[in-house]
């Protein structure tokens, strides 16, 4: 936000909320407070606040901005990253972006991840196993059928496996023998 949006927000705020104390200098004590948040969001954040109580604060203001953005990733499915899985480091910050631009409001072009099958980047590869297991959910980790493999409780993509045992004997990749699941549990 701009200072002179900040000073928009304020007049709306004490035409919204008489008995909300704002003086000349609101404007710029917010400013700083206000700045870092998209001034479409703070808009609606005041109107929404202006519906249900008689006094706002900023601090308020950023809540409801927060609860708004919470809403639009709740409501938006998130699309796959295009990047490749196995490069954590890019994967992670393709995903950010793309949970930013949603919170944001802002359209993410792609279609959302598809339960069916692999990324793109993998569906050629008939022999490699990581490709053929994200045919099938993970019964170990919770991931979904197209999404690798992570690390419970962490949601890292794991290293040393292409998927959990778990998921290779669903997919028809590995034959259950025994000791085989506590071996997987150490491979993470």
């Amino acid at each position: 936000m701009l200072q002179a949006e900040t000073a928009r927000l304020v007049a709306l705020v004490a035409a919204m909320c008489p008995s909300t104390h704002l003086s000349d200098a609101t404007a710029d004590a917010w400013h700083p407070l206000l700045a870092d948040l998209d001034a479409a969001d703070v808009r609606t954040a005041v109107t929404r606040l202006g519906r249900e109580r008689s006094r706002i604060a900023a601090s308020d203001i950023r809540a409801e901005v927060r609860a708004i953005r919470e809403e639009r990733l709740a409501r938006d499915p998130l699309p796959l990253p295009d990047s490749d899985p196995d490069d954590p480091g890019r994967y992670r910050a393709e995903l950010l972006a793309l949970v930013a631009e949603i919170a944001s409001g802002r359209r993410v072009r792609r279609p959302p991840a598809a339960p069916g099958g692999p990324p793109s980047h993998l569906a050629g590869s008939r022999r490699d196993p990581r490709a053929r297991s994200l045919r099938v959910p993970c019964p170990w980790c919770g991931a979904a059928a197209g999404r690798p493999c992570t690390v419970p409780r962490l949601g890292t993509p794991l290293r040393r496996a292409p998927a959990h045992q778990a998921r290779l004997l669903a997919a028809g990749l590995a034959e259950p023998g025994p000791g085989r699941e506590e071996e997987t549990r150490w491979n993470r």
